[in-house]
């Protein structure tokens, strides 16, 4: 026995020592020696290893067993292990019964990295012992620590290709684990479960792929791009290497197309690579199948989605023939309450409409519903990848097949914006050729009061949409509707914030014209448009279109109104019948008439006629401050028209004077305000015209006085100026003479309020200019000591001396 034989012989022979440090030492020393390359292991040696070194795997010492399968693992990789029967033995009884004996994470991962070489390096050994192999990795994989549950996911790997002709007898036990494993935290022991899992199913019976393709199904949304392109690449290897793969392909071709809508872009882009291969690799296998189609269907189509890339004939072939399990399955989850999901659906969507192309009709009933209740919530996370689906589909399917679903749904049902949206969608990209012989009965459903007056803004946003898709692709069929698409675009546009004139519907309808302006749009269907809103204004409220399609016509189409007089009145007349309608309303349509009005398209007799036979009624004093608010906007509005009247006779002055006099005693500020700038107004052209008596200057008089008591403010300086019109030059024959006791009382009182701090100045502007009818009746009511600002009332004193002077002179 050589010096080397004798020490390795001591060294065996102390691991059988009670004490656990001088078996650990010996272990040591002996994986020194078997890792010497010197070193040449005999025979004899490998049957000492088996019986002095097997036994150490399952020691009670945590130390002994890890530096056992140290040496083990040596020896195994240098390929002298022969008998590996009572290593996987002993392995499994530490770890592959349903009680693990194992406590030690560190030695567990041991065990299976030594597995791990025993498979890789003695495989063809392992086929009697592969229930126990099995059995380890089984708990392995699901083993709370994530380095055992990697390394055993690995040797699962090795098991596989060292068994790959009988594994279909083992494989089930291994897919149950593997998949709790692919939800693990770490996304690195994910990612080495999926790809143990594509071996364990390829060398599978098969049966459970369903079960598999479900489950792994939720990686697609991992957070890890690397798990999600490995699933990705997992499920194209089976759809190109499965044996039976056709009969999972309903399975399969989901998941391919989910990972095309991936977020991050290589992702996206290396699975539609992976989903092109796999549609001709299903194109060669039945090449004769398809020869036909293969020979005359055309690669690329004219009428396409831009910068898209066609998918192949296998691809779309695939597609169509899954599309019915496909399709209801999407329909569900679009309303799914995780939004990823539901934003994964509608994502998967337009990824089928662009492969099933013109296959998706079958379903089109039930998709379209699902597509408009989605696009029904603004706040949908998945709407505008339904919208985007829709835009894809109006490139294969003709507005035959889906304007008769849609459209007997928007006009039998409730409309929304969900409908506006899809429809818009479906005719974005039509042709025009398909679309022209049905703008008729497009038309005439959204023109419908019930379709173009609905308040939602989206559902708005959408049907100017609808009709703006329309007039691109069939101009020349729209233009015997323009009188409907002009009452749709006014209807809609009037109750938004967006700009009228700019938007392409309107430049369009006037194009239609000739001449191509506005006015002459507005000429044309003006007069029919104010028909329709005579015919239903008694129903109008506050935010009624029509009332607002009257406010515009009001602000920028006033000679719609001056051609169509008689109707506009008569609309007006109908909204203003009744005082108990909305003060809201009322007070709109009394600011559409102040809006004419200063258009200056009225006659006298037809300003008359809006005065006397619409405002007027409203300025009658009614209790409550609602009919104080009404009375003081019809007042601002009867001010309006009394600016823009020319000429005053003796019956219009007899009806005026008592009602503004009444106004000027108003409890509403704005009232009174109105009601002495009217007066004002009407003062001067009845002096113009001689038509002003003495009952009516002192009845001026008496309010114009009383308002000088207000609280500061415009209406003190209205009535000012009131007085100094009602009085100057000329006024009605011997009114001095009669009436002079109105004069010295007018003078007191004005007087009195030269103390007035915030009006003396114009009182005493006033006072002079008065002063020519009696100056010295005024001068012996100004007494300057009585005044706390004497100046005013001197400065008054020295004026009234002067006039007074100058009279004497004169005479």
């Amino acid at each position: 026995m050589s010096a080397g034989d004798f020490m390795c012989d001591k060294h065996f022979k102390l691991l059988l020592s009670e004490n656990r440090k001088i078996r650990k030492q010996n272990l040591d020393e002996l994986t020194k020696i078997v890792s010497d390359e010197k070193f040449k292991i005999s025979p004899d040696f490998m049957l000492a290893i088996k019986t002095y070194v097997y036994p150490c795997l399952n020691d009670s010492s945590e130390a002994c067993r890890e530096s056992a399968i140290n040496l083990m693992k040596v020896l195994v990789c240098l390929k002298c292990v022969d008998d590996i029967a009572p290593i996987i033995f002993t392995v499994h009884k530490r770890m592959g019964n349903i009680t693990l004996l194992e406590n030690s994470e560190e030695i567990r991962l041991l065990y299976i990295q030594l597995l791990w070489d025993i498979t890789k390096n003695n495989g063809h050994l392992i086929l009697p012992c592969l229930d126990d192999v099995v059995s380890i990795l089984v708990n392995g994989i699901v083993d709370p620590c994530p380095a055992v549950k990697k390394e055993s996911c690995l040797c699962v790997v090795e098991v596989v290709n060292a068994t790959k002709t009988h594994f279909h007898m083992v494989a089930e036990s291994l897919i149950e684990p593997l998949l709790k494993t692919t939800n693990f935290h770490q996304s690195a022991v994910r990612y080495t479960a999926i790809q143990s899992l594509n071996y364990v199913i390829m060398y599978s019976n098969g049966k459970q792929v369903p079960e598999v393709c479900t489950a792994i199904s939720e990686r697609l949304f991992d957070q890890n791009v690397n798990v999600r392109l490995a699933l990705c690449r997992v499920v194209t290897n089976w759809m190109l290497n499965l044996p039976d793969r056709y009969s999972y392909f309903a399975k399969l071709v989901p998941l391919i197309l989910t990972a095309q809508v991936d977020n991050h872009q290589p992702n996206r882009e290396e699975a539609e690579r992976l989903w092109d291969e796999i549609g001709n690799q299903y194109l060669n296998e039945n090449e004769v199948k398809f020869k036909d189609k293969m020979d005359f269907l055309p690669d690329n189509l004219d009428h396409y989605p831009p910068n898209v890339k066609r998918p192949n004939l296998g691809c779309r072939t695939l597609v169509a023939q899954e599309v019915l399990k496909l399709l209801p399955v999407i329909i569900r989850e679009l309303d799914d309450w995780k939004e990823d999901i539901s934003i994964k659906s509608g994502q998967l969507l337009c990824v089928v409409a662009l492969n099933a192309e013109n296959s998706i009709i079958q379903h089109l009933n039930q998709l379209l519903t699902a597509m408009t209740k989605c696009c029904r919530q603004p706040n949908h996370s998945a709407s505008t990848h339904v919208r985007q689906a829709a835009e894809i589909m109006s490139y294969f399917i003709s507005p035959s097949v889906y304007l008769k679903l849609l459209l007997p749904a928007i006009s039998d049902s409730e409309p929304h914006s969900g409908h506006m949206n899809i429809l818009s969608g479906l005719l974005k990209n039509v042709q025009s050729a398909e679309l022209s012989i049905h703008v008729e009965s497009i038309i005439t459903i959204l023109v419908k009061p019930e379709i173009c007056e609905i308040h939602d803004p989206l559902f708005k946003k959408y049907l100017l949409q609808v009709i703006e898709y329309i007039l691109v692709a069939c101009k020349s069929e729209c233009q015997k509707f323009s009188y409907d698409i002009f009452k749709i675009y006014i209807t809609v546009q009037t109750t938004t914030m967006d700009e009228f004139d700019n938007h392409l519907i309107f430049k369009e309808l006037i194009n239609m014209c000739e001449p191509k302006t506005k006015q002459q749009l507005f000429k044309k269907h003006g007069e029919k448009l104010l028909n329709e809103l005579n015919d239903s204004c008694d129903s109008w409220m506050v935010h009624s279109p029509g009332r607002k399609v009257l406010d515009k016509i009001a602000t920028d189409a006033e000679y719609v109104i001056l051609n169509c007089y008689e109707i506009y009145l008569q609309i007006l007349t109908k909204c203003l019948n009744n005082f108990e309608k909305d003060p809201k309303f009322l007070m709109k349509i009394l600011i559409n008439i102040n809006t004419c009005v200063n258009k200056d398209i009225f006659i006298d007799k037809q300003l008359w006629q809006l005065l006397s036979g619409l405002v007027f009624p409203f300025l009658t004093w009614r209790p409550g401050k609602t009919a104080e608010s009404l009375r003081a906007a019809s007042c601002f509005c009867a001010q309006s028209i009394i600016n823009k009247l020319t000429c005053y006779n003796d019956i219009i002055l007899q009806q005026i004077f008592p009602l503004f006099l009444a106004l000027a005693d108003d409890n509403h500020n704005k009232t009174r305000e109105c009601a002495l700038d009217s007066l004002y107004s009407i003062v001067s052209a009845a002096k113009k015209s001689n038509n002003i008596d003495g009952d009516i200057i002192n009845n001026i008089t008496r309010v114009a006085l009383a308002r000088l008591n207000d609280n500061p403010g415009n209406t003190r300086f209205k009535a000012i100026n009131l007085l100094k019109v009602t009085y100057i030059k000329p006024l009605p024959e011997d009114y001095l003479l009669h009436y002079e006791a109105h004069i010295t009382q007018l003078y007191k009182t004005l007087v009195i309020f030269l103390d007035d701090e915030n009006i003396q100045k114009c009182i005493l502007d006033l006072l002079k200019e008065l002063s020519w009818m009696k100056p010295d009746i005024l001068a012996k009511h100004v007494n300057v000591n009585v005044f706390s600002q004497k100046h005013y009332a001197q400065n008054l004193m020295d004026y009234l001396s002067n006039e007074l002077s100058q009279i004497l002179l004169d005479t």
